[in-house]
């Protein structure tokens, strides 16, 4: 796939705001404030400068997503998660790496662009004037499924990219078959064996229920398998596959959908945070057989899992998530804009065994002290293997959990660290698969010394440098990827 350079609405590298292109004067601040700001530039482009050697026998594209901008006309946004989605295609052929990078024109942008001022409330900023409705950005994470590329966010239907220009042609339905005022993951998941992948949402209803859905490998349309009522709103990040289930883990934090129906304020405001109640972990087959399990477990928020493993006998299920303390959590999600230094929430990568037989929950912590997220494996491991756990972890700086300032790996108990130094921060890894078969791990990063973003490539077992790619300006190291390879069918989870 070559990216297509005649698109007459952009302009290659086209200043985008008041920050310039890489420079070679330190810029003073949080650092994960000034890796995460308003982007500078859009369009195509190639690397300044490659150190070492991009291997030959990668060839495909790695997309990159998440929010671009932190401010909208004048109105500062604070929380994290807040922007419209900025997607980058990275494209590998012959040893050469390309790209291009832009804010995906959906409705919403378009509307606020065209009137020049912000029309609506953002996850965690009120618009401050007559606001039209909620933005549900597709700045999450990109996949690939039913024949097509889309950009996730986690409160609307999948936006449809176009993999060469990185427009929005037009939605698609998945042939009707996704259920109605029905949210849809960021996570989908892709068997590994079967070709098949699996999502899930949360129906927007007084009763909400949690939906859970398959795909079969090759199809367009979805296939619902398993409805469980909760109770309330409980917003779910992430899930996981094994061989046979589907485990999902629900944390303690509900949105108040009251106060969301009214549209006086943003997502933020109307997340419930309840510490006294417990980790709901419900458990269903893959195939529908059978009634969906809950079981009740001691635990905080868990934003991402790293894999899940079933026993031989198919009794237990080994799951290993990254777990946050939710109320301080959100807290350092919410006063990421402002100028203080943020909170250090209690973190770890934990470990739990889950009995199915006697509904039974033990957990472990692998981990303690660094804030640790953004796992990755080797996706052809998912739900069959236990082997390393990728992901990242922040040791130096206190004030600054979010400044990820090392990269670990971990394989039963030994784990592998590089650091990245000082003044920069990486982004979250991605594993991706060559022709030959072996699997690599990629990363961005933020050097605040050049203000600009580097892109790594590192072989999986001691986590050695291979090459380094330096963009010559400034992206946000975002949220999640997926890699695409040329002429073969996905990989991604």
């Amino acid at each position: 796939m070559a990216f297509r350079e005649d698109l007459q609405h952009l302009n290659p590298f086209a200043a985008l705001a008041s920050h310039g292109p890489w420079t070679a004067s330190p810029r003073p601040g949080r650092l994960s404030y000034l890796a995460f700001r308003t982007v500078t530039r859009e369009g195509a482009w190639t690397p300044r400068a490659v150190e070492g050697e991009i291997p030959r026998e990668i060839r495909g594209t790695l997309y990159r997503n998440g929010p671009g901008q932190k401010e909208v006309f004048g109105v500062p946004l604070e929380h994290l998660f807040d922007g419209d989605a900025y997607l980058t295609a990275m494209r590998f052929a012959d040893g050469r790496l390309s790209g291009l990078s832009r804010f995906l024109p959906t409705p919403e942008r378009r509307h606020e662009q065209k009137y020049r001022q912000m029309r609506y409330h953002e996850f965690g900023t009120r618009c401050p004037d007559r606001p039209l409705g909620f933005k549900n950005p597709p700045s999450i994470n990109v996949f690939v499924m039913a024949d097509g590329h889309f950009a996730l966010s986690e409160g609307a239907k999948p936006v449809r990219i176009d993999p060469d220009t990185l427009d929005c042609p037009a939605t698609l339905d998945f042939a009707e078959s996704w259920p109605a005022r029905t949210t849809f993951t960021a996570h989908p998941k892709r068997d590994p064996v079967t070709g098949d992948v699996y999502a899930y949402g949360l129906t927007m209803a007084l009763f909400p229920e949690l939906v859970l859905a398959r795909l079969p490998a090759g199809g367009t349309a979805f296939e619902p398998f398993a409805r469980v009522r909760l109770g309330g709103f409980y917003p779910v990040h992430d899930f996981m596959l094994t061989q046979t289930y589907v485990v999902v883990a629900l944390p303690p934090v509900r949105i108040n959908m009251w106060g969301m129906l009214r549209g006086r304020s943003s997502v933020a405001e109307n997340l419930v945070v309840e510490p006294e109640k417990p980790l709901r972990i419900l458990v269903a087959r893959k195939d529908g057989q059978g009634g969906a399990i809950m079981i009740e477990s001691p635990g905080g928020m868990i934003f991402h899992h790293a894999n899940a493993v079933e026993s031989d006998d198919g009794r237990t299920i080994r799951l290993v998530s990254m777990e946050t303390e939710a109320v301080a959590g959100f807290r350092l999600l919410e006063g990421w804009g402002g100028p203080a230094g943020l909170e250090r929430p209690k973190s770890q990568m934990t470990e739990f065994v889950i009995d199915i037989v006697d509904k039974t929950v033990t957990r472990t912590a692998l981990t303690d002290g660094a804030p640790i997220e953004f796992p990755a494996i080797d996706n052809r491991q998912l739900g069959q293997r236990m082997d390393t756990v990728y992901a990242l972890r922040t040791f130096d700086a206190p004030d600054d959990p979010l400044a990820f300032d090392a990269l670990t790996a971990w394989s039963g108990g030994r784990f592998r660290d590089v650091r990245a130094g000082r003044g920069r921060m990486f982004g979250e890894p991605v594993s991706l698969v060559d022709d030959a078969g072996r699997m690599w791990i990629t990363h961005l990063g933020y050097d605040a010394h050049s203000d600009e973003t580097f892109f790594d490539i590192r072989e999986p077992e001691e986590l050695r440098l291979v090459s380094r790619a330096w963009l010559g300006f400034r992206i946000p190291l975002g949220f999640h990827g997926h890699f695409v390879a040329d002429a073969a069918a996905p990989t991604g989870r």
